[in-house]
């Protein structure tokens, strides 16, 4: 999974510029000196500020993961369990089941249950035979 969608929400410009290879040639340094119309520039603009936010948030989250890790690393050393890694969530989540399910699930314990609290009973009543019988 990409962390950062092609459709951002909040994009004003609903349209591609094309190959994302060929951006970098287009830009001033690569390209002629200064571009020939101000939709050029203010396209150049655009895809300059693109690039610099996605830099940006690249090298956020690459520092939230060192910091992490070196904390990590810190509460190792003092002997602290650290916390556990975050797991997916919908993957811990416990499967909804369907009302028929539970249903039956309901019946197959409370059957068990009795079935249990019925064995229990039959060994106490020997266990309580054999000691008063006089063995």
């Amino acid at each position: 999974m990409n962390p950062f969608s092609s459709k951002p929400k909040n994009r004003r410009c609903h349209h591609r510029a094309g190959k994302v290879d060929d951006a970098w040639k287009r830009t001033p340094a690569f390209g002629s000196p200064s571009p020939k119309s101000p939709a050029k520039a203010a396209k150049l603009d655009q895809q300059a500020y693109q690039l610099n936010a996605r830099i940006g948030a690249l090298e956020s989250f690459i520092a939230k993961k060192a910091e992490a890790e070196i904390n990590r690393i810190q509460m190792k050393r003092e002997n602290i369990l650290p916390p556990p890694d975050k797991t997916d969530r919908r993957a811990s989540r416990k499967k909804t089941l369907s009302n028929s399910e539970r249903r039956r699930y309901h019946a197959e314990r409370s059957r068990n249950g009795i079935q249990f609290f019925l064995l229990f009973c039959c060994a106490c009543a020997i266990a309580w035979w054999l000691i008063f019988s006089g063995l």
